[in-house]
């Protein structure tokens, strides 16, 4: 009884704002991010909460750098990722996905820092003009999504899945954690010596963030990120079922097909995630429907035709 009521209050609630007051969340277009890597929006107040969190803690990764520090870190691996594949030249599409991921990322508890201050991020989102299926995150709010992974999503709730899963990345400091145990700490200190000084990324350093994203995280890091991702998707409004609809979309791909290989080589197999997500979509999330969004979603593709 009371998870129908919380999915009734998400759908009237919560879900107005995705579907009325996330229209009107600022947002810059293509070439804000393109210019200073940042400027595409920032999101309006208030946190459709209602759902206990399903996981508790806070990662550790936070202590040995400082949010700028983070920032800077993150500025110095969205330029990488951006310098192998640009964005889509389309500021109404980049704009719509922006408003789905800092609608998404206004959801989160916010970590803590070295001295217990909240961590506040400017969250970027942006389309790379990629056929790959796939998506990415940097330290300090940048999210990335690739059109090849967008054109085998199917709605705006699988939209948020994915969006909310890769915030996970960052607020629990995922990527951080990967740079400390892949012995990149004096690398990364670089990094943000170079973008603090608005300075150039050595080959080494280019390297070094193309090794991370080819490694991939932790196993545990992406299990992590689906049952996170699913709750802020769900806090956001949207069908929790969204995420799992999204690996039932890539569950098809093939590591003979080189739009899938990274995907497939740097995350658990999709089954087995969603086997990891079924019991709370069983339990946590029972009697909550909220919405998908197919219409608006496609509507939104239509640049990539």
């Amino acid at each position: 009884m009371r998870a129908t009521r919380v999915g009734r209050w998400l759908a009237l609630g919560a879900c107005a704002a995705v579907l009325a007051g996330c229209e009107t969340m600022s947002g810059g277009g293509l070439s804000g991010l393109s210019s200073a890597l940042g400027g595409l929006g920032v999101g309006s107040g208030g946190t459709a909460s209602g759902i206990q969190n399903v996981v508790q803690g806070a990662s550790a990764a936070f202590k040995d750098y400082s949010p700028q520090e983070e920032r800077e870190l993150g500025s110095g691996f969205a330029s990488v990722l951006l310098g192998a594949r640009p964005l889509v030249r389309d500021d109404q599409l980049q704009r719509y996905v922006n408003r789905v991921g800092l609608w998404v990322a206004e959801q989160t508890d916010s970590p803590k820092d070295a001295q217990g201050r909240p961590v506040a991020y400017d969250w970027r989102f942006g389309v790379i003009d990629s056929d790959a299926v796939n998506a990415y995150a940097t330290p300090g709010g940048y999210v990335f999504i690739t059109k090849g992974l967008l054109h085998t999503l199917h709605s705006e709730a699988e939209l948020a899945g994915v969006l909310g899963h890769e915030i996970t990345h960052v607020v629990r400091g995922h990527y951080l954690a990967a740079v400390k145990k892949g012995g990149f700490a004096q690398m990364a200190g670089g990094i943000i010596e170079a973008r603090s000084g608005s300075g150039a990324l050595s080959g080494a350093m280019i390297n070094m963030v193309r090794n991370i994203y080819a490694k991939g995280l932790d196993q545990s890091d992406e299990y992590d990120a689906d049952r996170y991702g699913m709750l802020w998707a769900a806090r956001a409004g949207y069908a929790p079922s969204g995420l799992i609809q999204s690996l039932q979309a890539v569950s098809g791909g093939s590591a003979q097909d080189a739009n899938y290989q990274m995907l497939l080589a740097t995350h658990p197999p999709a089954q087995e995630r969603i086997a990891r997500l079924n019991p709370l979509m069983a339990g946590k999330f029972a009697g909550i429907d909220g919405v998908n969004n197919e219409g608006r979603y496609r509507t939104a593709l239509r640049a990539l035709d």
